[in-house]
Parts: structure tokens; sequence; C-alpha cells
């Protein structure tokens, strides 16, 4: 599976990079994860993210997927700072 990014290029599709991306978000705003709630998160993520049943996916949907799953698990400071972090990425 690959990666639509904004610029319109493809990027394979890295679930080690969103589980750094939510590890960036946690530790920013000092609510470190546990190894567990990487594992649980990054194997929820990667459910949403294959039920698409795509070769390509926008990786604003993967965003979403991403916020979604940590705002619903109970981690919503963590999931308002991914989205700050994904909003100041689109517009460089």
């Amino acid at each position: 599976m690959n990666g639509l990014k904004r610029n319109g290029t493809l990027q394979d599709y890295n679930l080690d990079k969103i589980k750094l991306s939510i590890e960036r978000a946690s530790d920013e705003v000092e609510q470190p994860f546990t190894l567990s709630d990487i594992e649980v998160l990054s194997r929820d993520i990667h459910r949403e993210v294959t039920k698409l049943e795509r070769d390509i996916i926008q990786s604003e949907e993967i965003h979403n997927i991403v916020y979604n799953q940590l705002n619903g698990s109970g981690f919503s400071k963590i999931a308002k700072r991914y989205a700050n972090y994904a909003r100041r990425t689109k517009q460089n």
C-alpha cells in the first residue's frame, strides 16, 4: 500500500513513521505513551487503514484515522497536538 503525499508523490505506507509521530506528539504534551499504548494504537490504526482496501491512500486520510484513534482511545490532548502537527506540515 502507498500513501499519496500532499505534494503528489507516493510513499510506502509505513506504520513505524506513524508510531514515531504519535510518540513525538505524546512527548510534546508531556504524556508519554507506554509500549503497550503504542502497540494497541498502532494495531488499531493499521486495521482501519487496511479496511479501506486500496492500493493508494491519501496522507490526510491516514492523519484522520490516527487522530480519531487517539481521540477515541482517550488521548484527546495528544490527538490535538497530532492534528496541530499535521496542519503545520501541510502549510510548509
